[in-house]
């Protein structure tokens, strides 16, 4: 049997959607930024911590370092928009999510939850002057909540309660039991979204589940939400929800009394009335659109998880709760399928387009490198797209999308790193934390300007459109590339750290042909009927829809991957 599919969209029953939409954007680096790991926040300070990793120098399960005396940095999950107490948007200042810890519910029950405020901001000057500043700045603290239910609404169906209930590492955390903070046991907090300064939505992946939070105390407003699961239809399924084996609903609560059960057996999944997903699988993407919803997005498909052979990732659309205490949020409808790039696996983060209910930002990555010898260390993936929630094609696969800056490949024009080399790579894996910025650059201001991303100008001043981006550092595994730690600025890629971007076009206005034109085929880039047998097809579909035909601009964009390893690899060196 033979199919007859076209390059960007695939009419037939075929659940792989077509992938590589490479759409380079104009840009510029505006400047790094560090948050130093050596800087503890008070309220984490004297807690030990990381009492489960074990000694030793396997890279991701074990290490010296461990345990801490105090809690450590390990980087961000998400970040958003800062608001006043009138519902401004302070230029600056971020709500900056940290994760689980140390990265599963296993090793990360005594890393207490929290919600950081930092001020991120960078010189620059365009060179003005030949005025330069330092290579990293560094990012400041300006509080630290730590995420805790003094309410006791978080509770599970079996009648498990969080994990201080149970057990803490010692007796540094009784004012932390006495809080009731949650931890790495209890959820494994990847997404955020910031309605105002006391009310926020917090996304999960241990279940996955969405619930209520006030950023600004930390308090937990309502109860958890499961992830409804869908049927062929896309109809959310009543009484289906999607679960994973760090999911306490499949420990019986003498074994969490004992403190014996951090996770379970796949196959204990498998055999309850849960559909399945892996552990590490649930809201990376997770941004509060211009309607007040929230587009959700799952990190994957792979892994431990039921959800493979679906066209892409999972996105939905959730209502928040109206911000009072016990008022919960509701998943409202499954919006369709991502589809990835060749090569990605994992949605990294999302960021709405400001003013935007259709549109969003997404970063996807793929794995994590391992070393620093090529080929063989393993190439780092983190394209940032756009795409369109609301065209689907007829599998519900969203069909309209551009990628538009490769991390791996940022323009440095000016040389704000000082190394001498007009490119940069953002390298740390994972890159978690992104937020594109509805205000504008200023060109025409004085020398000493701060650009965050960045205030309103006045119409006469050039329109420019940027991004921030921050890292989850995966501490105390940060050294992926396996550099000497004797390196110049070995300390500020140890940390967490943000890159500042400029676009030099508006482009994420609306009334910018990129967005105004967004999904329109430009005459040399309308896709060519081709006959393809189906078992080649089928070879190639294992994570996105196979590449079915290529013109000029596909060949360009896979030339581009080959030599991208010499820029990653160019930039290792000189880091």
């Amino acid at each position: 049997m033979k199919l007859y599919i076209a390059a960007s969209i695939i009419g037939t029953s075929t659940p792989f959607a077509a992938a590589q939409n490479a759409d380079p954007q104009k840009h510029y680096l505006v400047g790094l930024l560090n948050y130093p790991n050596s800087f503890i926040p008070e309220v984490l300070q004297n807690h030990t911590s990381g009492t489960a990793i074990p000694k030793g120098d396997a890279m991701w399960s074990e290490s010296n370092k461990a345990p801490f005396t105090s809690v450590p940095n390990v980087g961000f999950s998400d970040m958003e928009a800062y608001y006043d107490d009138q519902g401004n948007k302070v230029n600056g200042e971020f709500f900056c999510l940290t994760d689980n810890g140390f990265g599963n519910s296993d090793n990360s029950a005594d890393y207490p939850l929290n919600i950081q405020r930092l001020k991120v901001q960078k010189p620059f000057t365009f060179r003005h002057a030949e005025t330069t500043f330092e290579k990293y700045t560094e990012a400041e603290n300006l509080g630290t909540a730590l995420l805790h239910d003094p309410d006791g609404y978080i509770k599970w169906e079996n009648g498990a309660d969080i994990q201080v209930t149970y057990a803490v590492p010692d007796a540094t955390w009784d004012d932390y039991k006495a809080k009731r903070v949650l931890t790495g046991r209890d959820f494994d907090v990847e997404g955020l979204a910031v309605i105002n300064n006391k009310c926020a939505v917090v996304g999960d992946e241990l279940m996955p589940a969405i619930f209520m939070a006030n950023p600004t105390t930390g308090v937990v407003l309502s109860k958890f939400v499961r992830t409804p699961d869908i049927d062929s239809n896309g109809n959310l399924i009543a009484d289906k929800f999607l679960s994973t084996r760090s999911d306490k609903v499949h420990c019986s609560i003498a074994d969490l009394e004992a403190n014996a059960c951090s996770s379970v057996g796949s196959e204990v999944v498998d055999a309850s009335n849960y559909r399945k997903h892996d552990k590490s699988g649930g809201y990376e993407g997770f941004s509060i659109l211009e309607d007040g919803s929230i587009a959700a997005f799952l990190e994957k498909k792979s892994g431990d998880s039921t959800l493979s052979e679906e066209p892409g990732v999972r996105v939905y659309r959730v209502q928040p709760g109206d911000c009072s205490s016990g008022s919960a949020p509701a998943f409202e409808k499954f919006m369709g399928f991502y589809p990835f790039e060749i090569g990605a696996g994992n949605i990294a983060d999302v960021s709405a387009i400001p003013g935007s209910s259709r549109f969003v930002a997404v970063i996807e990555r793929n794995g994590f490198p391992s070393g620093h010898m090529w080929p063989g260390a393993g190439n780092p993936a983190n394209n940032l797209c756009v795409v369109d929630l609301l065209d689907l094609d007829e599998n519900k696969v969203m069909k309209n999308k551009k990628c538009i800056l490769n991390y791996h490949d940022i323009s440095d024009p000016w040389d704000v790193d000082g190394n001498g080399i007009f490119k940069y790579g953002h390298t740390q894996v994972t890159n978690e934390a992104l937020i594109i910025v509805d205000d504008y650059c200023e060109s025409n201001v004085a020398e000493y300007m701060y650009i965050v991303f960045p205030h309103q100008t006045s119409q006469s001043a050039a329109p420019l459109i940027g991004l921030v981006a921050g890292t989850d550092t995966n501490y105390p595994w940060t050294n992926q590339f396996g550099i000497d730690v004797a390196s110049q600025y070995f300390q500020e890629v140890d940390d967490a750290r943000f890159m500042v971007v400029c676009f030099v076009e508006p482009i994420f206005n609306p009334e910018h042909p990129f967005l105004k034109n967004f999904g329109a085929a430009k005459p040399s880039q309308m896709p060519a009927v081709t006959e393809v047998d189906e078992p080649a097809v089928a070879r190639g579909a294992d994570d996105s829809r196979a590449l079915m035909a290529y013109d000029y601009n596909t060949h360009g964009t896979l030339a581009f991957f080959g030599g991208l390893i010499l820029a990653v690899g160019g930039f290792v060196l000189a880091a």
